[in-house]
């Protein structure tokens, strides 16, 4: 495990785990539950083959201008079929977008994230010749969060250690 300094409080939220929280809660509303995943689940074949929507949650870049995050967050799609990939991802694609103005996701552990916005950058596409597969349905979000108020004061931090 790796111990961090003391005064070291963190920085802006994991955007992949805060959409994971965010994904998820919608995949459980749907018959059958789906899976939102950073890594393909090893039985991600049965998975599909039961009908259980599969959706990878992965960022793919962008970065901070010192106040605001923006992380790039593709959302990939993958059921049984084209037309249950389709469905499925212009359900949470609705869900992402309910989020332009911003909002909090909550996560299992009871903690909030909030979320300063949530823009589309790249809409739902199938890619065949990167992607044979015809059900992958990926998407692109860009998905800003505000560094926290309470972060303590890094610039003073760095200055005052003996490095």
């Amino acid at each position: 495990m790796i111990t961090f300094p003391n005064w070291y409080e963190g920085g802006f939220p994991d955007r992949e785990l805060v959409v994971l929280d965010l994904v998820q809660k919608y995949l459980d509303l749907l018959t059958p539950q789906g899976v939102a995943c950073t890594w393909l689940p090893d039985d991600v074949t049965d998975l599909i083959n039961a009908g259980v929507p599969v959706v990878r949650v992965y960022r793919g870049g962008m970065g901070s201008d010192g106040l605001f995050d923006a992380a790039a967050i593709q959302l990939g799609v993958l059921t049984a079929t084209r037309q249950d990939s389709w469905a499925v991802m212009e359900y949470l694609r609705q869900v992402m977008l309910s989020f332009a103005h911003g909002g909090p996701v909550r996560h299992e552990d009871g903690s909030i994230t909030m979320i300063a916005s949530i823009d589309e950058v790249v809409g739902p596409q199938q890619i065949p010749d990167l992607n044979p597969d015809h059900r992958l349905v990926p998407a692109t979000f860009r998905v800003e969060c505000r560094l926290p108020r309470d972060r303590p004061d890094y610039t003073s931090i760095r200055a005052s250690l003996p490095l």
